[in-house]
């Protein structure tokens, strides 16, 4: 049985109908596996251009460039895939799900090694994806259901936010936060982008902890254990008189 997918993307109502335009006019012989290996090649340039970033900020151009690439393939592929009825259910679950893991894994390090975030901030908003993304696999198998986004925010608004950061750092500079309110973590400058994942890290895990609070509650319900069930004993059975 196909996964339900559940995306209510805040930058959604621009997506879904610019992904449904492109999806009608792909040329026939791009298929949705040379999308998907797209998105991955996207990834690959988003982590040369933060690499190349230590010796010149420049490089953040490129970065953007893969990023828009890496939005190309991963988003088209399956709009591709369900626009032309090819559906690959559990095969393109698993291409798709896999090709996400490493390429996210790889931009999010590749930022910690660019002089944009500290390596630590940088996994640290690793793990926060990694999490989201074990909880959406979990929901997949409790309810047949695939949750692209919480609360409005999904891969394509962390794309986005990367590379108006990106570009923000190329138009004014990498910008820091006073000395005097990060002087006493050790350190060293702190940038935007280590502030912005690592207030989104800390908003992620309150949001999936709260969620998981809510569902195993409901869960609870629909599966009473059976502890609170009375047990008729062998022999003790009612029976009706004859």
């Amino acid at each position: 049985m196909a996964v339900k997918r559940v995306n209510d993307s805040v930058l959604g109502p621009l997506e879904r109908p610019a992904l449904a335009w492109m999806a009608q006019r792909m040329p026939a012989g791009v298929t949705p596996n040379h999308l998907t290996t797209l998105g991955v090649l996207g990834a690959v340039i988003t982590a040369a251009g933060f690499v190349l970033s230590r010796w010149s900020l420049s490089w953040l151009w490129l970065a953007c460039f893969g990023l828009i690439v890496n939005w190309f393939g991963d988003s088209l592929d399956g709009n591709v895939a369900r626009y032309r009825r090819i559906e690959r259910p559990r095969y393109g679950f698993f291409v798709d799900h896999v090709s996400d893991l490493f390429s996210q894994a790889l931009v999010f390090l590749s930022l910690g090694i660019s002089p944009c975030a500290h390596f630590a901030v940088a996994c640290l908003g690793l793990i926060m994806f990694l999490m989201g993304f074990l909880y959406t696999l979990i929901g997949a198998h409790v309810h047949n259901t695939m949750r692209i986004t919480y609360f409005g925010f999904g891969p394509t608004e962390v794309r986005a936010l990367l590379f108006f950061g990106n570009l923000a750092t190329l138009a004014f500079g990498l910008l820091q936060m006073p000395p005097a309110i990060t002087a006493w973590l050790g350190w060293g400058p702190i940038t935007g982008y280590d502030l912005g994942i690592s207030l989104l890290s800390v908003v992620g895990v309150v949001m999936i902890l709260s969620l998981a609070i809510r569902e195993a509650r409901a869960l609870a319900l629909e599966d009473p254990s059976p502890l609170a069930k009375p047990v008729a004993r062998p022999g003790t059975e009612s029976r009706t008189p004859g």
